[in-house]
């Protein structure tokens, strides 16, 4: 009986042997097979975060570079409206289409980011919007302020006309008084003389021609004076957006600058 147990036991162990040997097998393919399928995942995906990270910077360069494209057209066309001291409408019209540009740059900016050139594209933005703006309504008041001030002439040729005339009539009546006087006649004598009647009608041309042309110059002057008082102050906020403008630049630039020399693939470490 013993003979034939221990051949039986014998084949059972190697049986089971065999299978298990089998069972770890296949899951050390399937281990290994689930491995190698990881390993190309994650290669896919790193490869792919690779490519979209490229294709960013990419972006980005562009955005950063056309942006500041509408930043130095907006700069040369306020320059050459200034150096052209005149209120050319056609100049103004090219500033804001400039602008409009230097703000649709700005807003592509916003959806490439980072956040850090998005704020400083954005502020170089609304200065230089609002310096247009600001033209607008300088070229505005400065044209209703000609426009009131052409309407109002001051009556010069009319006062100098009375004025002299005056001064002729005044001549002639102390020429008059003077001879009464050296033939020692009575002044009395003169009442009702045309030359007096003459003479006070002269005073009154000159005052009335005075009195308009003082009324016209004050209400010129005020109407200057008004409209060289809003520029001023317009004058003021082109500075500050000025002076704004320089620091954003700086901030644009040096955000700009870092953004691209970014590694494209940041993520990749810590998925590792």
């Amino acid at each position: 009986m013993n003979d034939l147990v221990m051949p039986l036991v014998v084949a059972v162990l190697g049986f089971a042997a065999t299978g298990f040997g089998a069972v770890v097998g296949a899951r050390a393919v399937k281990f290994g097979a689930e491995k190698s399928a990881e390993a190309v995942r994650r290669q896919v995906q790193d490869q792919g975060t690779v490519e979209h990270g490229h294709w960013l910077r990419q972006q980005r360069f562009n955005t950063y570079e056309s942006f500041l494209e509408a930043w130095d057209e907006c700069l040369r066309i306020t320059q050459a409206y200034a150096d052209a001291d005149n209120s050319d409408s056609t100049g103004l019209e090219n500033l804001r289409l400039a602008a409009d540009r230097m703000a649709e740059r700005a807003r592509r900016i916003a959806i490439l980011g980072p956040p850090e050139v998005t704020y400083a594209a954005e502020s170089l933005t609304e200065t230089m919007q609002e310096d247009v703006k600001v033209a607008v309504r300088f070229t505005e008041v400065a044209q209703a302020a000609i426009a009131e001030v052409d309407g109002r002439p001051i009556p010069t040729e009319e006062a100098s006309e009375a004025t002299e005339e005056y001064l002729c009539r005044s001549r002639q009546v102390a020429e008059l008084v003077a001879t009464h006087r050296s033939q020692g006649r009575d002044l009395g004598e003169l009442d009702g003389h045309p030359l007096l009647r003459a003479a006070m009608e002269s005073i009154e041309r000159y005052r009335h021609a005075s009195r308009e042309a003082r009324e016209a110059l004050s209400a010129n002057l005020e109407r200057i004076s008004s409209a060289a008082s809003e520029a001023f102050s317009m004058g003021d906020v082109l500075i500050r957006n000025k002076q704004a403008r320089e620091l954003s630049r700086e901030r644009f630039t040096s955000a700009a600058r870092e953004a691209l020399s970014k590694a494209s693939t940041p993520d990749l470490q810590s998925d590792r």
